[in-house]
């Protein structure tokens, strides 16, 4: 797997024009490597992330829908435009951005098993769907190129090093059984992934998510990823999504002050600093 450098890729600037019918959102000079977002509820982190996601996502009806008039994303070395319901420049957004909202996550409630909640559900679609960009899938590239086959395997290797020790806590250790599922064993037996809390998946889906992005540049916008999350997985979080993909800007909206309470006070904007008048 190539390493990418970062520059071209991260977002700059996000100006947002008619933000809840009040307001112009400037936000200027991100940081290529982590920006977060802070400011009390209500006060629109959520709201300016669900922007940004509908214009990558390419989403015109919902910024419609959010009365938004214009979007402008300036990235290094190209802009992305919404205004007029037309989304402008739209092929260089492919395969650069992903968002993690886990405490959020549509469903059709009649799909869901007795024992399976949205959060499973996601997480048992980014390990196990095939065809698509999964963890078996990037198993299968071991199989189907001989060149690559000690470099994953080597990967994936230090990927569940790093989840045991994450989970190390509770004695849990990560496997790959016979069924080619992911479970984990500990002293009582085997436990599946939809028998984990929902701190557990939901960590895991954070972390599966950076790993397939398998060391190239991307935009990662999370919503307050650490509900549910332990106090220690909070203060590490940062640091391990950096480990496990150091080309991608993170921007990430929370409360918490256990998330950027290890040297990342630097990288704090308030969100009611982003209003222009």
């Amino acid at each position: 797997m190539k390493n990418y450098t970062l520059p071209n890729y991260h977002i700059k600037k996000i100006e947002i024009h008619n933000f809840w019918g009040l307001h112009n959102v400037i936000w200027d000079n991100l940081h290529p490597d982590v920006n977060i977002l802070v400011g009390i509820n209500g006060s629109g982190k959520s709201t300016l992330l669900n922007i940004v996601n509908s214009v990558f996502s390419l989403d015109k009806n919902a910024l419609k829908k959010m009365g938004i008039e214009t979007v402008s994303i300036e990235c290094d070395d190209f802009s992305i435009t919404y205004e007029n319901n037309s989304i402008t420049n739209t092929s260089s957004v492919q395969r650069l951005f992903t968002t993690i909202n886990t405490f959020d996550i549509p469903v059709n409630k009649n799909k869901l098993k007795q024992d399976e909640s949205p959060l499973t559900i996601e997480l048992k679609q980014l390990i196990l769907q095939t065809g698509g960009h999964s963890f078996n899938d990037y198993r299968l590239m071991a199989t189907t190129s001989s060149s690559k086959a000690k470099e994953i395997t080597e990967r994936i290797k230090r990927f569940f090093s790093l989840i045991d020790t994450l989970f190390n806590y509770t004695g849990k250790q990560i496997e790959i059984d016979d069924k080619n599922n992911i479970v984990f064993k500990s002293d009582t037996g085997t436990i599946y992934l939809e028998q984990l809390s929902s701190g557990e998946k939901q960590l895991l889906l954070i972390l599966f998510k950076v790993f397939l992005m398998d060391n190239r540049p991307y935009v990662l916008l999370m919503d307050e990823p650490e509900i549910s999350l332990h106090i220690s997985w909070q203060q590490d979080l940062i640091k391990i999504l950096r480990e496990l993909n150091p080309n991608c800007q993170l921007i990430i909206a929370t409360h918490s002050p256990s998330l950027f309470g290890k040297g990342w006070g630097d990288k704090i904007t308030f969100m009611e600093q982003l209003f222009q008048k």
